[in-house]
């Protein structure tokens, strides 16, 4: 069994009844061979999975990097929040997290293309999935941000631990939950990282401070918003955020989790309602009506 099989057969997908898999098992598994293929490509350039996700000669490790955080504020439908709670629930799974482990610590052996790429894409799916977790840590509120954190940083976290840890001899041990060690080692890297940024402030003016707390509020407020408002009011307000602006269709081709299929004139409409909501009190705002991932990990 390969990675991809194995990853999909221990998915914690709805078992029959009144409600459908929400995936096509099938595309999913096509999907992860692409980027097992990308993964290995970019490890035999000598790439960093953290450089490779951020590099446009990777569009399917780029695609799926972004796409994964944005699905995290997704609104769940009501027939599916069974299934997406189960799955906020997954990283405690010990079958699913030593297989992906096992799979990972694999070499790479030139002569075995299949266990390269199998290594390739476990190692991918390990960073992501410990990434992900931490940035619900990071993000369910607003200290990170106002010491000056960003999502790159706890990308780089994530991916540092992975690197340091994943081939210490203790995670193989069978009575070890290797991805909870990961998150927790992650999650202590993330705490005195957020300590070195609150000293390093200290140093600074308090103007500097005042302009990091705005734009933690703003950016927090952005994280109660449904998906497409959150995109599409974060690059209007982008000034605002010490970002670059983006152009609408550039935006869109960037982000298809969030504007996949929206007209340039729906996109100009949200934008200037959400830009009159945000002036009002919280309850007027485009906020999710339904839980999203994000939410759902936030209590886990």
């Amino acid at each position: 069994m390969n990675v991809a099989a194995a990853v999909t057969h221990l998915l914690p997908l709805p078992a029959g009844g009144a409600v459908a898999a929400p995936l096509d098992v099938g595309e999913l598994q096509s999907e992860l061979d692409i980027l097992a293929d990308e993964a290995l490509r970019a490890r035999r350039q000598g790439l960093s999975l953290l450089a490779a996700v951020r590099d446009p000669r990777f569009p399917a490790l780029q695609n799926f990097h972004q796409g994964l955080r944005d699905a995290l504020f997704l609104e769940i439908p009501e027939e599916l929040e069974p299934w997406a709670r189960l799955a906020a629930n997954g990283a405690g799974n010990p079958p699913l997290q030593h297989t992906l482990v096992d799979f990972a610590r694999g070499g790479e052996d030139a002569d075995d293309r299949l266990g390269a790429l199998q290594a390739a894409l476990a190692e991918l799916l390990v960073f992501e999935a410990i990434r992900l977790r931490l940035f619900v840590t990071a993000f369910r509120g607003e200290e990170f941000e106002v010491v000056g954190g960003e999502e790159s940083d706890v990308d780089a976290i994530a991916y540092r631990e992975v690197a340091t840890l994943l081939h210490r001899p203790e995670l193989a041990d069978p009575d070890v939950r290797p991805l909870t060690v990961l998150l927790a080692a992650a999650s202590v890297s993330l705490a005195h990282d957020a300590q070195s940024r609150a000293e390093e402030l200290r140093d600074t003016g308090e103007d500097t401070r005042e302009e990091l707390r705005m734009r933690a509020r703003l950016r927090a407020a952005l994280r109660e918003l449904r998906l497409p408002e959150a995109v599409l009011l974060e690059n209007a307000l982008a000034a605002l955020l010490g970002e670059e602006r983006r152009e609408l269709a550039d935006l869109q081709a960037e982000r298809p989790v969030a504007l996949d299929g929206m007209t340039r004139q729906a996109m100009d409409q949200r934008v200037s309602r959400g830009r009159r909501a945000l002036a009002h009190p919280r309850a007027a705002w485009p906020r999710r009506r339904r839980p999203a991932l994000f939410d759902l990990l936030q209590r886990a």
